[in-house]
């Protein structure tokens, strides 16, 4: 924990850490809450991020989170690994869908027809256009064919990297020169799951389908530590194989319906899931606080 010394040692980490946090950004207000979680306390808040919490607790503040429209974020880190969950309620709007700039090309020339046909040249690192199938798009800087300028957006239909069809342009004045045909990106509304139907259906998305089984294998030996600790009221003690093996065993009644295990991931992730490593704490958060930002 990067903002606590020796003189913490002892201390509720909450309220030492808050002075050194609030430093960081002078306009934000830092305070410590230390009693227990409420809903009435809870309601205040536009999202509300757990870490080291029970799955009891994640699952009733996550229930609660959603049913009031409340942003709820799950992150933990346990040894090497880390977990993060997001539920941003069912109707979440996400005002850029597409990352980097709108796409945008330089018109060369637009046919009078039912569908008109753009011919456009691209950016000056491509070749051609990179628009795609149903894009909306806008005109500016049209000479000639000037209807299309400050026209609604109209959908594209790719015909190659350098031609496009839009809507009926026989009406339209003749082209002469000039324009850009510019990407309006529209906002998309996302439903997300509450977490404990998420657990039942877990979505677990992967780089590489050979990452599959150990992200699989991760998720299950979470949820197998969250037992273990129910049980045991501890984490694994580390490299103690008896508690390891314990840990196998839940791992093994959890999984049976979510594909094969990777016992040794779930057999070394419970050896050393009592350590906290700065980190991958750091990595965790980091990813968290750019969910909070959204």
């Amino acid at each position: 924990q990067f903002l606590l010394g020796q003189s913490s040692v002892g201390q509720n980490r909450a309220e030492a850490s808050r002075q050194v946090l609030a430093e960081l950004n002078p306009g934000v207000v830092v305070e410590a809450h230390t009693r227990e979680l409420s809903k009435a306390f809870l309601a205040s808040f536009q999202v509300v991020v757990l870490t080291e919490s029970p799955l009891e607790e994640q699952l009733w503040v996550g229930n609660f989170c959603h049913a009031q429209g409340i942003c709820f974020i799950v992150a933990d880190a346990k040894g090497l690994a880390g977990q993060l969950f997001c539920d941003f309620g069912e109707h979440f709007v996400i005002d850029d869908p597409a990352e980097g700039d709108p796409v945008c090309a330089t018109v060369q020339h637009i046919s009078q027809g039912n569908p008109g046909v753009v011919t456009c040249v691209g950016t000056e690192d491509s070749h051609g256009h990179l628009f795609c199938d149903g894009d909306l798009v806008t005109f500016s800087g049209v000479e000639g064919m000037t209807e299309l300028n400050g026209q609604e957006p109209v959908p594209v239909h790719v015909l190659d990297a350098f031609r496009l069809e839009i809507g009926d342009t026989s009406s339209f004045s003749p082209y002469r020169r000039g324009g850009l045909v510019s990407e309006l990106r529209q906002p998309q509304e996302c439903s997300y799951k509450p977490l404990c139907q998420a657990l039942e259906e877990p979505k677990i998305q992967v780089a590489s389908p050979e990452e599959l089984p150990r992200s699989r294998s991760l998720h299950i030996a979470f949820r197998a530590l969250h037992a273990f600790r129910r049980e045991q009221g501890r984490l694994p003690r580390p490299r103690v194989l008896a508690d390891a093996e314990r840990v196998l065993e839940l791992a093994r009644s959890l999984g049976t319906q979510q594909g094969p295990l990777d016992e040794d991931i779930v057999h070394t992730f419970a050896s050393v899931s009592a350590g906290d490593l700065c980190p991958v704490a750091a990595v965790v958060g980091a990813l968290a606080a750019q969910e909070v930002l959204k």
